[in-house]
């Protein structure tokens, strides 16, 4: 697998002697009995002002190179598994951005994200009550991102000074939409900033003028909605809340993910009790992104592509557990 200096090079960011010079500095970040613990290049890079933070991550993303919070907090021993993995469920059963979820069960402290997301991605954690908000721009920020992108992605622009346009995003996944829109509206510098789920919030209702949640998010382009799964599929299965799914290839296993989130939203509402309210096509497409992370990072760890994940009830809560399969 190529290292990110090189798929920097070859995406034409950097030249080689600017990673040389990196990869120097680098070297001196590292601790001698855990090497692994020394600031990433990709960082290294952003504080040398030879790349941003959103063409790195836009890199690395393409190249399956990026290292996730949960991956960067595991490796410095700051939670265990466990505490990360309920975290991820939860955030994706209540439809909040995984480190919001973090600081809202006490697992990351406030200044300790803030810490992470920079080392990780080169960007500030900050409160939306720090910046001022200019009402003249209202109208210009709310073209540029509209309503319903900016409710289906949980970004909302904060600032415009000049030709530059600070952004709060609630991920790092966020990234990518940035990338879209610098290239929908090269006339503007687009700079991403981590705010707080709440933060989002707010700021959304201020801006907008109503609520995030009043937004009809099948409003505008429609994205791809979840299927019913085959009824041969259906085969075999032993109870609805013991429902598993093998993937090889995420992007060639896509409708099937689709069903099986339709599956897990069933359960969801008709035997946990939830709310049952409409599925949403942007719920079903994290879903899928939720399923494709965890696939390539087990993949990755432990060197084979086929993951079964399965549907598990633990009390009130709905679990979605994977395990690598042999090939």
């Amino acid at each position: 697998m190529a290292r990110t200096g090189e798929i920097l090079i070859n995406e034409g960011l950097v030249g080689p002697e600017d990673v040389d010079q990196a990869a120097a500095m680098q070297a001196k970040t590292r601790d001698g009995q855990h090497p692994e613990h020394g600031q990433l290049l990709g960082k290294v890079l952003c504080d040398m002002n030879l790349v941003t933070p959103t063409d790195a991550y836009c890199a690395l993303e393409k190249h399956n190179k990026l290292v996730s919070v949960k991956t960067f907090l595991l490796r410095k021993n700051m939670a265990s598994t466990s505490r990360l993995d309920r975290a991820e469920t939860m955030a994706v059963q209540k439809d909040m951005p995984y480190i919001s979820q973090l600081l809202e069960e006490g697992i990351v402290s406030k200044s300790q994200l803030q810490q992470v997301l920079f080392d990780l991605f080169h960007i500030p954690f900050r409160s939306v009550s720090d910046i001022v908000f200019d009402d003249n721009s209202r109208d210009k920020l709310s073209r540029v991102v509209d309503r319903i992108k900016a409710a289906r992605n949980k970004v909302v622009p904060l600032q415009l000074a000049g030709n530059t346009i600070v952004v709060g995003i609630t991920g790092p996944e966020n990234l990518m939409l940035l990338r879209e829109m610098d290239n929908r509206f090269p006339q503007y510098r687009f700079t991403p900033i981590f705010i707080t789920f709440s933060g989002f919030a707010w700021f959304f209702k201020m801006l907008y003028r109503e609520s995030w949640k009043a937004v009809d998010a099948s409003e505008g382009p429609a994205e791809i909605p979840p299927k019913k799964l085959p009824e041969t599929e259906q085969a075999g299965t032993s109870s609805p809340l013991d429902f598993s799914l093998v993937v090889k290839d995420p992007d060639q296993d896509r409708t099937a993910i689709f069903a099986f989130y339709s599956r897990y939203e069933g359960i969801r509402r008709n035997h946990l009790g939830k709310n049952n309210r409409k599925q949403s096509s942007i719920r079903a497409v994290r879903f899928f992104d939720f399923i494709r992370h965890h696939h390539r990072d087990m993949a990755r760890r432990y060197g084979c592509n086929t993951i079964e994940f399965s549907l598990k009830q633990d009390g009130t809560r709905l679990m979605i557990t994977a395990l690598p399969k042999k090939e």
